[in-house]
């Protein structure tokens, strides 16, 4: 695992998690690849998929409070990184395991899973 490559990886994610906590839309998307997968659970533990293009819209919408974002881990294999994160908000936290692979146009999160957790 070189240095050069986490950098990048730290880069990629930070764009998304300081891309929310200033409602940039533009880093968000970004860091994230055209088509990538964002996974949660409802209530019920059913699974729901969703699109990117909303979860651009609530973080940069009226609604999100302050929050802040970190990177707990990165771990990479060849071209391929996984990153456990935070977004610290007033009433929770979502906690992220994002995966990313090194395209031909750098690094890009691939798929995202994420779960709310009220303290």
């Amino acid at each position: 695992m070189s240095q050069e490559n986490v950098a990048m990886i730290r880069t990629t994610v930070l764009d998304y998690l300081e891309g929310i906590s200033s409602a940039n839309a533009e880093r968000i998307d970004k860091a994230f690849y055209s088509s990538v997968n964002l996974n949660s659970l409802d209530e019920t533990g059913n699974l729901v998929l969703t699109p990117k293009d909303t979860l651009i819209a609530y973080a940069t919408g009226p609604d999100i409070p302050e929050n802040t974002g970190e990177i707990l881990n990165v771990d990479v294999v060849g071209d391929m990184a996984f990153v456990k994160a935070r977004i610290d908000l007033p009433e929770y936290q979502f906690f992220d395991f994002l995966t990313l692979l090194k395209l031909n146009t750098g690094w890009k999160i691939v798929s995202k899973t994420y779960i709310t957790v009220h303290p």
